[in-house]
């Protein structure tokens, strides 16, 4: 069944950040807005799953980017439900597939965004068994590491072409340190990185308001195209 995933620690923190900027006289900063449609065709426990949804929220948060999680079935309990998680595939509308592994890439591959030359793409998968064992080879938190590779690559579909970076979440081989700020929540976008990310969505926000038709081909790309965002 769908579900919208909004966290009680989420809304506290929202409500702080609101009491905060009222109470020293500011107006907090504008957030910016992302829909995922998830589908887990790999069978990851929901625990998991909603947990690594959390990390993933958490990342995207500190970078001024509230996400709201669709979690879909196939086929779907309901038209509806259907029509909500398919709807307005644009750069304000992702869809993220899990799958057990990859095919034709690297083992040890986590995860790829599908963008296209011109940067545009809506489209990612993640691998789930290269998640697994890398959990059993060293211990890493499963939900935590999930999150994080779904967020890099949702990241890359917010940043375009050639997105990877020399450092943090974006860097494309992360190191045991990397892997270890996972686990300590410190692996996070880079600034310049979250301001390009907001100022899009933004953009995108302000032209779908104006029914502007340049945010009709926002997702022109499929899952056969690729700017190498594989990590």
């Amino acid at each position: 069944m769908i579900r919208r995933t909004v966290s009680t620690w989420l809304r506290f923190l929202m409500a702080s950040t609101l009491a905060s900027a009222s109470l020293w006289g500011k107006v907090p900063l504008e957030r910016a807005q992302v829909t995922i449609s998830v589908y887990n065709e790999a069978g990851v426990p929901g625990d998991v799953l909603t947990q690594g949804e959390k990390e993933a929220l958490r990342v995207f948060w500190k970078a001024g980017i509230e996400v709201k999680w669709l979690n879909c079935n196939v086929p779907a309990a309901s038209e509806e439900e259907s029509r909500m998680c398919r709807e307005a595939v644009s750069l304000g509308h992702f869809h993220l597939r899990v799958v057990r592994e990859a095919a034709g890439l690297k083992r040890e591959t986590m995860g790829i965004a599908f963008v296209a030359e011109d940067g545009s793409g809506c489209y990612a998968d993640l691998f789930y068994e290269p998640m697994k064992e890398l959990h059993n080879s060293d211990g890493t938190n499963l939900a935590s590491l999930l999150g994080h590779v779904a967020a890099h690559e949702v990241g890359h579909l917010l940043l375009g072409a050639n997105s990877h970076g020399v450092a943090g979440i974006m860097h494309a081989r992360w190191t045991s340190e990397e892997l270890e700020n996972t686990r300590r929540g410190r692996l996070v976008f880079e600034d310049k990185e979250s301001r390009k990310m907001k100022e899009r969505l933004l953009t995108a926000r302000r032209l779908s308001n104006q029914d502007s038709p340049e945010t009709a081909s926002d997702c022109r790309t499929s899952r056969r195209f690729s700017d190498r965002n594989a990590r």
